[in-house]
């Protein structure tokens, strides 16, 4: 009875093991919805309108953090941001790795350096070996 039961309890903690990675694909994840926060380390961002449909910020040239609130509340994962430079500036864009979201937020911090409007795209992900599953932009006016 011994040796069946071992068995029983092999045989279940196999499968619950097999079944918690495709757990990970569960279609929540595809429901987190990300949001932008804006500061340039001294004072609040101001608002305006950048194209059509798109609210941003704007700032001046130079060190700025952007940050992304993760919802729903208490959502783990991953959230990697990207900068992408005005077309006519000749800037490289900037590349914020993808960092754990803590307390439903992710910062990173770029460093602007030519004017124009910067596109923020902010992406995550469950984990660091799944594809991105929510995708949030928002457009960024720099000046000198």
């Amino acid at each position: 009875m011994r040796r069946v039961l071992l068995a029983v309890f092999f045989v279940a903690a196999s499968f619950g093991i097999y079944v918690a990675p495709s757990g990970a694909d569960s279609p929540i994840f595809s429901n987190v919805v990300l949001s932008f926060d804006f500061s340039n380390n001294s004072a609040p961002a101001s608002a305006s309108a950048v194209g059509s449909a798109n609210t941003g910020a704007s700032t001046t040239t130079g060190a700025f953090n952007v940050i992304t609130d993760v919802l729903p509340e208490n959502t783990g994962g991953f959230v990697r941001m990207v900068a992408i430079a005005p077309v006519a500036s000749g800037s490289a864009n900037l590349v914020c790795p993808f960092q754990p979201v803590q307390q439903s937020q992710v910062e990173c911090a770029f460093n602007f350096s030519a004017d124009g409007v910067w596109v923020i795209r902010a992406q995550y992900s469950i984990d660091l070996k799944s594809s991105v599953s929510s995708v949030s932009i928002t457009s960024l006016r720099v000046t000198d």
